[in-house]
């Protein structure tokens, strides 16, 4: 049998949960606690079977640390290739979208009822209308990050908005988004033909993710009056996954020992190191950037844990 969905009790249920959980982030955030924020999961959504194992195995984890998911069903490209689970679900170039959408806002809810806070990157956002009510904290990306239309959007939610600098890693740039998204802004919704006045976003971090060289050095950081989420992958890392270690011990003896706006470290990680092409079948493998396997992460969460 079906069984019988209670949408009025689900909307209310996910915009309780959210309330509760951004709370605490914007606590740590805006009143610059010494305590670190989490972000961790793999490059990519791309097998949600193979995805709830990895979460069975986060959940099993006892910690007591600020945690969140990264769900992230689109992929940023610089030119062409697969844009993520949202558009093309089965990985042939069917472009099954609707399923997608459908299979995302599934994931999600059960991923709210295990208590797991989530956070995804805007790419597109008539994708994220689908999922906001669910997701805490939002990625605006590289490519992204000088866009207008994702100012004025990001103005009018009450998400917790992570600005990473672009690929240039002109850390300036930060400043604008930032002067743009806690301002009010009009502008035409991206749903409907209707006229959106908002009142400007006051919570965001900003994410360094390296570009034509590192940028989480402590020269870097001490210059920046924002909070700050480190990304350990991506340029930090020169793309080599075993180098997000590396990346972490030097931040968080920053976090621990220096003052500075520091309230969050992302790595990239999933079940099995490394990644594969989209053509192979390799359970428990990123099939976009290469990621941390379980059993690194496990060891870098214990020492988080134990100071």
């Amino acid at each position: 049998m079906f069984k019988i969905i209670n949408l009025k009790r689900l909307k209310k249920d996910l915009n309780n949960y959210n309330k509760i959980n951004i709370k605490i982030f914007k606590e740590i955030i805006n009143n610059n606690h010494k305590k670190i924020i989490i972000i961790f999961g793999p490059c990519s959504l791309s097998n949600i079977k193979d995805f709830l194992f990895y979460i069975k195995k986060i959940k099993k984890m006892n910690f007591n640390l600020n945690f969140i998911i990264r769900v992230y069903y689109e992929k940023p490209r610089s030119n062409i290739g697969w844009k993520g689970f949202v558009y093309d679900p089965y990985l042939d170039n069917s472009y099954c979208i609707i399923d997608g959408i459908y299979m995302i806002r599934k994931l999600l809810i059960d991923l709210i009822k295990k208590k797991l806070f989530l956070a995804t990157e805007c790419l597109n956002f008539y994708f994220l209308n689908f999922f906001i009510d669910c997701i805490s904290w939002v990625c605006i990306g590289a490519r992204t990050m000088n866009s207008q239309l994702h100012r004025e959007f990001c103005s009018n939610i009450k998400n917790i908005i992570g600005i990473k600098n672009d690929v240039s890693s002109d850390l300036k740039l930060l400043n604008d988004f930032k002067i743009s998204l806690i301002n009010k802004h009009c502008f035409l919704s991206f749903n409907n033909f209707k006229i959106i006045f908002s009142k400007g976003n006051k919570n965001y971090q900003f994410v360094l993710r390296g570009g034509n060289k590192p940028n989480y050095n402590f020269t870097n950081i001490k210059n920046i009056n924002s909070s700050i989420v480190v990304d350990c992958s991506h340029s930090n890392s020169f793309k080599i996954p075993i180098n997000q270690i590396f990346v972490f011990e030097n931040v968080y003896n920053q976090f621990k020992y220096y003052k500075n706006k520091i309230n969050g470290l992302m790595f990239e990680t999933y079940e099995k190191f490394g990644c594969q092409s989209i053509i192979n079948k390799f359970k428990f493998v990123s099939v976009t950037d290469s990621c941390l396997n379980f059993s690194l992460l496990n060891l870098i969460l214990n020492k988080i844990n134990a100071n």
